[in-house]
């Protein structure tokens, strides 16, 4: 077994916004505005609040400079908790400050002087005004396929998060119920209502067909909306596979450059849609959210209304799960398993047929 770290970094002045992960899997990760940091976040109040996480005795550390802390007035690092450690570039490590809160062997407050703070499963810590980072951790599997690298042009350069800085609106419009190309599914205790358009059911399936032997996903796109009493429903459009992830037959792992081609992606092809939820196959499993892809959905797709698509190519079925009252509903199986759709004849031109959910086909 291996131990997964990362950061989940979710701007505080959008939403709806999917926070984007960065897996922390170098001894030192740096965060900040500069073009030379590990995760570049592009908004004026991150400068000052330069942050670092160091892995030091098989820990994982946030290091932040107290000194410029208390320069720009922010006291939200001054409170000693447990664990944490300083360190005065004069006089090296400090156990604990003095009555002044400074190194007890500096006369002055000038120069630097660094927090060294152990971090939690759950921890969580503001960078600057516009962003909020989780840290997270889960055990997985270790894997023994290499993994594929990303293009030159996505490791060369830094890894730059730029959001919009307003909230986009959740609009209020009827129930698509006049369009053909949608696909309704909503049984009975369900939430709210899912649409789903023909291209993103022969993605999916295509998708899943044609990789039986490991697990594979990506996001789903789309508009969350509000019907007249300002119920939710979800109209899904597109679907975006999650290219450098890492895969095996028994889970998949968004990496951090997954999530930066799929938001470059959505940035310069879709940018009227959202991340309404995600997708991935168990191939030969059933349909079902294992205790990994529950800690994937619980950290990356919050939202009341985001969903998972779970597809199980060798029987051909699939099974969507939705948020209800803060909780995954039932996620050991489906609430409505469905048939995925027919492909054949989709290349050239013929619409396949609509998916069949399973209680009708063991009727007909």
């Amino acid at each position: 077994m291996e131990t997964f770290r990362a950061l989940s970094i979710t701007p505080t002045r959008s939403d709806p916004t999917t926070p984007i992960m960065y897996e922390l899997s170098g001894d030192s990760t740096e965060i900040g505005s500069a073009d030379d940091n590990a995760i570049v976040l592009a908004d004026p109040s991150v400068a000052p609040h330069h942050l670092e996480v160091r892995c030091q005795d098989g820990r994982d550390h946030l290091l932040v400079n107290l000194a410029e802390r208390r320069r720009n007035h922010d006291l939200v690092w001054a409170k000693y908790r447990a664990g944490d450690t300083y360190w005065c570039p004069r006089h090296g490590s400090i156990a604990r400050l003095d009555a002044r809160e400074w190194c007890s062997k500096c006369r002055t407050r000038r120069g630097s002087l660094w927090l060294m703070r152990p971090l939690n499963e759950g921890d969580t810590f503001e960078i600057g005004l516009g962003f909020r980072a989780e840290y997270i951790t889960q055990a997985r599997a270790a894997h023994t396929r290499e993994r594929e690298l990303p293009p030159r042009e996505l490791r060369a350069k830094p890894r730059r998060i730029a959001f919009a800085s307003s909230a986009p609106e959740i609009p209020v419009r009827a129930l698509p119920t006049d369009d053909s190309n949608l696909w309704r599914w909503h049984p009975n205790g369900v939430p709210f209502p899912i649409f789903v358009h023909q291209r993103v059911n022969a993605h999916c399936a295509r998708h899943a067909r044609e990789n039986r032997e490991r697990e594979v996903g990506g996001v789903l796109l789309g508009q969350v909306c509000r019907n007249d009493a300002h119920k939710f429903f979800l109209i899904i459009t597109h679907a975006l596979p999650a290219e450098f992830a890492e895969e095996s037959r028994g889970q998949l792992t968004f990496t951090h450059n997954t999530w930066l081609k799929i938001h470059r992606t959505i940035e310069t092809q879709h940018p009227d849609k959202t991340i309404v939820g995600w997708y991935h196959t168990h191939p030969g499993w059933s349909i079902f959210l294992s205790e990994w892809d529950l800690f994937i959905h619980q950290n990356f797709f919050k939202h009341p209304w985001q969903v998972a698509l779970v597809i199980d190519p060798s029987l051909d079925r699939a099974g969507f799960f939705v948020w209800d009252k803060n909780q995954v509903s039932h996620p050991n199986a489906p609430v409505e398993p469905f048939r995925l759709a027919e492909l054949d004849g989709w290349g050239s031109g013929v619409r396949p047929r609509v998916r069949i959910k399973l209680k009708d086909a063991n009727n007909s």
